[in-house]
């Protein structure tokens, strides 16, 4: 096995990955701007240059969680809507692209980390809830266009990481800032991320799944 883990902060690539048995290859990409996406995607899969697969996978986490201190009629300045989606959707399709084209002739999946924001409303978290759509119905597409690529958008459930720790305190809307302090308090329990990192996995290796659609932690 080979693994190779991107993203802007290699040392926190490092604490993902510790417990790895396979061979990583680390890389920092900065998925946040536009320019030369395309080719710091390409360095990635280059890292595999001259090796052979029989199969290859791709797992897309990267994102933020956005201003959840805004709602969604706070968002009039462009530049700013414009870097979130060049972050969290722009740069997730380019990656798949490329990812699809980097290695022809073998058998591919791809794996949307998802949530449960990507089908259900959490007011304050408008533009987290709308890349997240974005994300799953780009994934439905390409299951329908490439019914030989293998796809699953996964959603973790609500876990407990740097992203999450202080939503009970930011966020602008009531009701959501109520259950991230209820998950916050231990009145919700958080999913442990290993948990289900190893139940994604699990549905992946069984491969029994309709290529495209989204499961949630909850439902295996």
């Amino acid at each position: 096995y080979h693994c190779l883990s991107s993203g802007i902060n290699a040392e926190y690539g490092d604490e993902n990955t510790k417990s790895f048995t396979a061979a990583i290859e680390h890389i920092s990409v900065d998925f946040g701007s536009g320019d030369r996406l395309k080719e710091r995607c390409e360095a990635i899969c280059d890292l595999c240059e001259g090796q052979t697969f029989e199969k290859v996978y791709l797992y897309n986490n990267h994102g933020l969680i956005g201003d959840s201190t805004k709602l969604a009629d706070d968002y009039d300045d462009a530049q700013e809507i414009t870097d979130y989606f060049v972050l969290n959707l722009t740069s997730f399709q380019v990656l798949t692209t490329v990812f699809l084209k980097k290695f022809p002739g073998v058998a591919h999946t791809c794996v949307n980390i998802s949530s449960l924001c990507a089908i259900k409303v959490f007011p304050s978290m408008s533009q987290y809830c709308t890349g997240k759509a974005a994300r799953l119905m780009f994934y439905k597409c390409l299951a329908e266009e490439r019914p030989e690529v293998r796809v699953l958008n996964y959603s973790p459930g609500p876990m407990f990481t740097a992203m999450t720790e202080n939503l009970h305190v930011e966020m602008a809307d009531e009701r959501t800032r109520k259950v991230f302090k209820q998950l916050s308090d231990g009145e919700i329990k958080w999913v442990d991320t290993d948990e289900s990192a190893k139940k994604m996995l699990v549905i992946v290796k069984d491969d029994v799944f309709t290529s495209g659609e989204q499961i949630d932690f909850y439902e295996r």
